[in-house]
């Protein structure tokens, strides 16, 4: 499990409970979250476009792209994402990929970045971003900062 950016795993799980170190049911505990008031459910295509996913990626591919919903967790080049709010207003984001994804700078960061700048809703700069299995990629702000020094 993956923790980089300026908030520590422990912090984290202050915010998030189910991001604690030895948390048993991780997984489900994150889609829990993320499934019950979701603000914005997405897929951001390969060249940063942000595509509105309604309610469920599964029923809201991109027309044309339904083979990428096969290709687990690469999705195509595709990345799938969810945005939710706590109930004491800590905003997450997770990003369902892989573990290295999103922890250095490259295309699948550049490719976030692009899509989240597009979102519809507002975007706290404080926002924890993680991965569906808990890799921890730090702030919105951190990610910014990660491909800025690239």
């Amino acid at each position: 499990m993956l923790t980089v950016g300026s908030l520590p795993r422990d912090l984290a799980a202050e915010r998030f409970e189910f991001l604690a170190e030895r948390r048993r049911g991780r997984r489900a505990a994150i889609k829990d979250f993320t499934h019950a008031a979701p603000e914005y459910v997405f897929w951001i295509y390969p060249d940063g476009t942000l595509f509105d996913a309604k309610d469920a990626h599964r029923r809201n591919v991109p027309r044309g792209h339904e083979h990428i919903l096969d290709d687990e967790p690469d999705y195509g080049g595709f990345l799938r994402g969810r945005l939710a709010r706590s109930a004491d207003g800590f905003q997450l984001v997770v990003v369902y990929c892989r573990a290295e994804a999103l922890a250095a700078a490259g295309p699948a960061l550049t490719q976030l970045l692009r899509g989240v700048d597009r979102l519809p809703v507002p975007l706290d700069s404080d926002a924890l971003v993680i991965s569906d299995n808990a890799d921890i990629y730090g702030t919105v702000d951190d990610l910014r900062s990660r491909a800025a020094a690239a």
